[in-house]
């Protein structure tokens, strides 16, 4: 990697920092302190990709508007997580600031990884991704249908959530492509570090808590911060993302 990427990755870790401080001495609500934190830097990001962003925009659009709303539902059925959300949540449940966190979570990581790690090459958006699309599809009607039957039909814990949503689709797409996995390093590693600094200001300010049962319970600061959380979203959702948007957006390389 090149002195001027090296330069921009700390730039960005900084720009982080900084902006957490900012939302732990001003507490601003929670929509704002997402604007304030993830915003900028993934919109700097997406500016230095020449090549990848209509890829990188339509797979963030898409997985936010078909695959975030159900696992959304899911976890908060079960208080996996919740957030302190200011606006009308759609069945009562989903906090419209997590789609916005959702997207800025595919967004800025799918980024990040095409500018500093997959070279941000001129290839065309693949055939496969209307199969992704269908899929998206076929499981928002099928947990929003069985939501409306029963909704106790769909809210599942972390690790049955992670097992259907990440690990299951792990295996399949990095057993065709072992190889794809160590690109996935340096992506996962760095929003780990952002979101390890993140969650643990919002826990601090009220924006994050996590009021439900966990494999693995920790408290800091007084407050539950499961180390589930930790292991799932830190380690398993970015290897995830890479992988499915290498298998049904780029080239699978």
């Amino acid at each position: 990697m090149s002195l001027n990427k090296k330069i921009k990755i700390i730039g960005l870790l900084f720009y982080v920092f900084l902006a957490c401080f900012f939302v732990f001495y001003f507490k601003p609500i929670y929509i704002l302190s997402i604007s304030i934190v993830l915003v900028p830097p993934s919109v700097i990001n997406f500016i230095w990709l020449k090549n990848s962003r209509i890829k990188v925009l339509l797979f963030s659009l898409t997985a936010t508007l078909l695959f975030a709303p159900p696992i959304e539902l899911m976890a908060r059925i079960k208080d996996v997580w919740d957030v302190a959300s200011v606006f009308p949540r759609p069945f009562g449940l989903i906090p419209l600031e997590n789609m916005l966190f959702a997207f800025l979570n595919f967004f800025w990581a799918l980024s990040f990884y095409e500018y500093f790690t997959d070279k941000d090459l001129p290839t065309k958006i693949d055939k496969k991704f209307r199969y992704l699309v269908a899929l998206f599809v076929f499981f928002s009607l099928i947990i929003f249908s069985l939501y409306s039957y029963n909704n106790n039909l769909v809210g599942l814990n972390y690790f049955t959530l992670a097992f259907i949503s990440l690990i299951i689709p792990s295996v399949i797409i990095f057993y065709k492509n072992p190889r794809l996995i160590k690109k996935t390093f340096l992506t996962t590693i760095f929003f780990a570090v952002v979101f390890f600094v993140y969650e643990l200001i919002s826990l601090k300010v009220g924006s994050w808590f996590w009021p439900g049962e966990y494999l693995f319970p920790t408290v800091i600061w007084g407050e539950l911060f499961p180390l589930d959380d930790i292991i799932i979203w830190y380690f398993l959702s970015t290897p995830a993302l890479i992988g499915g948007y290498e298998f049904f957006s780029d080239d699978f390389k």
